[in-house]
């Protein structure tokens, strides 16, 4: 009889255990899939598919840690913003691209503050934490549905992220696009990787009022303004990145506001119609600029 009790105490507890962590609220590690196939968990058409991204982006923020999986290769039609929250990885196949629809109102304009630039990605509600975006083509349609609108007007980001803290792009090409391929404000720990930004309207990467980014092993193809630009940024690094021109544009790194511990080095400038590095307004502690490739720059 006791041995009966015993092997019965012993299952219950186990069973206990198994289903602690989510009651505790501890991080999934679920793949949801996305698909233009059909066999998806959400299913697109190629018309509006932000509805069904979004759909799973809500599931995974309901279950921390999940990954949103984009099935390719497939373009993915967005005609509103995909909103990513927080402990959640966006990814894609190879071949997979998220593509601006046609049609749409203008998004954003001068007159918007940087809290009002609505993108192709941002993040779910007023902040995140931890999020992953990867391996993805990210393609702002400019010259197939947006050519009549002017370049860095801040119409049309691509990516407009506000108050995350954990970020991760890696392995993402942003193109065709109107204005910013990544708008990064109010954020801390960043890393840029192995990303590429080919035509775009406005700065590969405007870096405004953020405390620890990395930007590495990219490449930046300007049409409009500079590659990098960091603006009242501490604890930025640029290294290991070539910049050059589609035949416009600016400079590879644009140094603004109040800056502190910079460090630009190993970089391959090239064939830019500005200077490599260009400062404006800026007040700097600890900038240092060093071991970089220069060639035929203005």
């Amino acid at each position: 009889m006791l041995k009966r009790q015993l092997g019965t105490l012993f299952l219950v507890t186990c069973l206990i255990l198994t289903t602690v962590p989510a009651a505790l609220g501890a991080s999934s590690t679920q793949v949801v899939t996305v698909a233009g196939d059909g066999s998806g968990d959400f299913n697109c058409d190629g018309k509006a598919d932000d509805v069904q991204i979004n759909q799973a982006l809500e599931s995974a923020a309901r279950n921390p840690g999940t990954t949103v999986h984009l099935k390719g290769p497939f373009t993915y039609d967005i005609t509103d913003s995909l909103r990513i929250g927080s402990n959640t990885i966006l990814e894609g196949d190879s071949g997979t691209k998220i593509k601006l629809a046609k049609g749409l109102p203008v998004w954003g304009g001068r007159e918007s503050s940087i809290a009002e630039k609505k993108a192709m990605l941002m993040v779910r509600g007023s902040s995140a934490n931890d999020v992953t975006i990867r391996d993805i083509t990210v393609d702002g349609s400019q010259s197939d549905y947006y050519s009549s609108v002017r370049l860095g007007t801040s119409c049309y980001n691509m990516a407009t992220i506000i108050n995350c803290n954990g970020l991760t792009i890696e392995n993402v090409t942003f193109q065709n696009g109107c204005n910013d391929a990544m708008l990064i404000s109010k954020s801390s720990n960043v890393l840029i990787d192995s990303v590429t930004v080919n035509k775009c309207g406005h700065d590969g990467i405007y870096a405004y009022h953020v405390n620890g980014i990395t930007v590495k092993n990219c490449k930046f193809i300007n049409r409009t303004n500079s590659s990098v630009r960091f603006d009242s940024v501490t604890d930025g690094v640029m290294k290991n990145n070539e910049c050059t021109t589609s035949g416009g544009g600016y400079a590879g790194l644009e140094l603004q506001g109040s800056l502190k511990n910079i460090e630009a080095s190993g970089n391959y400038f090239h064939d830019l119609p500005a200077p490599a590095v260009v400062r404006l307004n800026t007040k700097e502690t600890n900038v240092n600029i060093h071991n970089n490739r220069i060639e035929n720059c203005g």
